[in-house]
């Protein structure tokens, strides 16, 4: 992950910046890859969509927040967001 981001835990009801995301219009399976190589280009085509949001700081605390286990959120995968909890106290 490049960019530098702050996490903040927020309420789990503050859900409005959903309607603002780049993610909003988009097919949700791209955020959600299986597979080795089919998982690489949805995680790429996710990144970019993410890349280009007005919400990420947002939908990454929400992630944090409610403990997604799946999928791609805000840019980040799985793994990358369980090291996010483990280093924010």
């Amino acid at each position: 992950m490049n960019a530098e981001v702050q996490v903040h835990s927020s309420s789990v009801r503050d859900t409005f910046w959903m309607r603002q995301a780049a993610c909003r219009d988009v097919d949700p399976e791209i955020f959600f890859p299986i597979g080795s190589a089919p998982s690489r280009t949805q995680l790429a085509l996710a990144r970019h969509v993410c890349s280009r949001c007005p919400v990420t700081e947002m939908c990454l605390n929400y992630a944090l927040d409610t403990g997604q286990s799946a999928g791609v959120w805000a840019g980040t995968t799985e793994q990358e967001r369980r090291a996010l909890r483990e280093t924010v106290p």
